[in-house]
């Protein structure tokens, strides 16, 4: 595949770090290639909507569950990692111009405690520059920083939902809202639920689906601990809201499930 790219979101400028990011990234993407029987190819009419799958990158056709026990085995052999070369390499990983490789470093800070605890902000958001599309932007930001971390750090982050919600970018709009889902859905926090609200209210407006679905997603999640503010606002925003997103709150909000039916 050539030399890999590398796009210092992070900062890094150590010469060693940059070797071994690399090196780890070739191994992963031959490790994806064998996996898949054939190099990565380009995206077909689907994949090539920004809004599905592949956010219009190449791409493998490597499973998820693959690509989870891959990552699981790779992280096995590297416990002892430090994180400054772990983040290196998910740097170069999100770089890349091929989707597995992007998800396949979103997984690494998700199985590895300490790049994922050392990650800031600002390098979220020089990461999103490099993801588009549901799969690709949900990859970073569903369940890997916890309210936890979000608190531990909170005018950061919050001033970085801000920026993300306004942005001219839609992907960094739709990160705005999937970044508070798990947040809010885990800690009952009053920061936490006020500034998912005012993002919804920012970006409620929006009907492409990328937005609509998410702002769906971010009032769902907040019923868990906050369902009658939920209804409050449903009630007072109900025709300036998504119609996807009205349904599917109200749904939960009655049943308890997206649907209205028990889970399986």
């Amino acid at each position: 595949m050539g030399d890999l790219p590398w796009c210092g979101a992070w900062g890094v400028r150590r010469v060693g770090a940059k070797v071994i990011a690399d090196a780890w990234h070739r191994e992963l993407a031959g490790r994806l290639a064998e996996l898949a029987g054939h190099p990565p190819v380009a995206p077909g009419p689907i994949e090539a909507d920004s809004s599905y799958t592949s956010g219009g990158h190449g791409y493998y056709g490597v499973s998820v569950p693959e690509r989870r026990r891959l990552v699981r085995a790779w992280l096995q052999q590297r416990r002892e990692t430090d994180a400054s070369q772990m983040l290196a390499t998910c740097d170069s990983l999100i770089a890349s111009d091929v989707y597995e490789e992007k998800s396949l470093a979103c997984m690494i800070l998700g199985g590895h405690r300490a790049a994922r605890s050392a990650v800031t902000p600002t390098m979220v958001f020089a990461w999103l520059d490099h993801l588009a599309g549901w799969a690709e932007v949900d990859s970073l930001c569903q369940n890997i920083f916890t309210a936890e971390q979000m608190l531990g750090d909170w005018p950061a982050w919050r001033d970085l939902i801000g920026r993300l919600a306004h942005d001219q970018n839609i992907n960094k709009r739709r990160a705005a809202l999937v970044l508070l889902t798990g947040p809010v859905h885990y800690s009952p926090d009053a920061r936490l639920s006020a500034l998912a609200f005012e993002t919804i209210h920012a970006l409620k407006h929006e009907r492409a689906i990328l937005i609509t679905k998410a702002v769906s997603w971010l009032l769902r999640s907040l019923i868990d601990n906050h369902a009658a503010a939920v209804a409050k606002y449903l009630e007072r925003e109900q025709g300036r809201l998504p119609a996807i997103a009205l349904r599917e709150t109200r749904v939960k909000l009655l049943t308890g499930t997206k649907r209205g039916r028990a889970p399986v």
